[in-house]
């Protein structure tokens, strides 16, 4: 819900990165949070305040960078069937994430055009694309699974539900999940300058949040109840253990109550 807090909320995320913008010559800030959180929302929010203080700011998130069907498919056979459905570290194109923090990085006059992955479609669209033009003088990268190091061996072998119960029971599909996260980490997440996470009460919110983003899709192209309820549950594991760990993970938080407020921004010492 958009309030004062919320708003103070904005101003003081884009205060931390106009400061950092007076050390360095570039910002790369993460936003992470589960699916519904508000995540897209917050970032615009903070790039408009951000170039009414004349800095250009490329937002995107993580889903801007699926991989698709036909690579998810590949992998789905070499690895593991549960790798059709996108979301996991691992369904991503990191090649073309790295390439894009490298070019955000250097500073040149570049015009770079990234792959257009549609959520309705599940795939990407060759009909259109996300045009970039560098330089930019931040760079906001958003999403659910943002941050995220990867877990132990030992938490890995517990299922943490029906999904991996069932379907992944010889952990192929966990394993090779972690294995790019640590990837992601190393690649695109310790470069950043600064790092928000937002808290949300507990994984239960998740079902009714995503619900409502899934109304923005054509209604054809939509998931029904279960469907949805099965496509969360992929996204389980790594969203507790965020929850769980989020003061390991980043530089700051902002807790979301049962109502979709936002909580003030807190620094993590």
């Amino acid at each position: 819900m958009i309030n004062k807090i919320y708003l103070d909320t904005v101003d003081n995320i884009a205060k931390k990165i106009i400061r950092l913008k007076e050390k360095k010559r570039k910002v790369f800030c993460l936003i992470a949070g589960s699916q519904g959180s508000g995540k897209t929302t917050l970032s615009l929010k903070i790039k408009k305040k951000l170039q009414n203080k004349k800095l250009k700011v490329l937002v995107l998130s993580i889903d801007n960078f699926y991989s698709s069907k036909k690579i998810r498919n590949k992998l789905s056979k070499k690895i593991s069937e549960l790798f059709l459905t996108r979301g996991v570290p691992g369904t991503h194109n990191l090649k073309f994430l790295k390439k894009t923090l490298k070019i955000f990085k250097s500073n040149k006059k570049i015009k770079y055009k990234l792959p257009y992955f549609s959520k309705g479609h599940d795939d990407i669209l060759n009909s259109k694309s996300l045009n970039l033009t560098f330089p930019y003088d931040v760079f906001i990268l958003e999403g659910w699974c943002i941050g995220y190091r990867g877990s132990t061996q030992n938490k890995l072998k517990k299922p943490i539900n029906n999904l991996e119960r069932k379907f992944d029971k010889n952990f192929k599909w966990r394993n090779y999940v972690n294995k790019m996260s640590k990837k992601y980490e190393v690649s695109i997440y310790k470069y950043s300058n600064f790092s928000v996470f937002l808290k949300i009460p507990s994984f239960k919110h998740v079902f009714r949040w995503r619900k409502k983003q899934e109304k923005q899709i054509e209604k054809k192209l939509r998931m029904n109840n279960k469907e949805l309820k099965n496509f969360i549950s992929f996204y389980e594991r790594i969203t507790v253990d965020l929850l769980k760990n989020y003061k390991k993970y980043f530089d700051s938080f902002v807790t979301i109550d049962s109502k979709h407020n936002f909580g003030p921004l807190r620094l993590i010492k």
